[in-house]
């Protein structure tokens, strides 16, 4: 092989292991409630369904709490930090990222599901 290759063949197979380690560092892995207890990390996503009548939001706190029942059956109390979400009273499914603090989830963000958007429209 020429002297010449050695330099940019160096070059992009450092680029390329930089780049999967940064993928790797970032990741943020879907988990559910047991794991979610002993998996280390702030960008964890719990998937589940809102337990009907557990959304309580705190306007003096600019924090939404509800209960997370994942699709084993376990549940686990969510906390979110911010407004609660236009579609927050209609929606079935969530996906709240965040960290467990003790018992509950401490979510940043929240992804929501409203099932009129995903449901067939009506035939004639």
């Amino acid at each position: 092989m020429k002297s010449k290759l050695w330099l940019p063949l160096t070059i992009a197979v450092l680029a390329l292991a930089g780049v999967s380690t940064l993928f790797v560092a970032t990741a943020s892995p879907y988990v559910s409630v047991e794991s979610a207890k002993s998996t280390r990390g702030d960008r964890l996503h719990l998937k589940g369904s809102i337990v009907a009548g557990s959304v309580f939001p705190n306007p003096k706190k600019g924090t939404v709490s509800f209960t997370l029942k994942d699709d084993l059956g376990k549940t686990m109390p969510v906390q979110y930090f911010g407004a609660p979400p236009a579609n927050m009273g209609t929606a079935t499914e969530v996906v709240a990222i965040g960290k467990v603090n003790g018992e509950t989830f401490h979510a940043q963000e929240l992804l929501l599901k409203c099932p009129s958007k995903y449901e067939a429209e009506p035939k004639a």
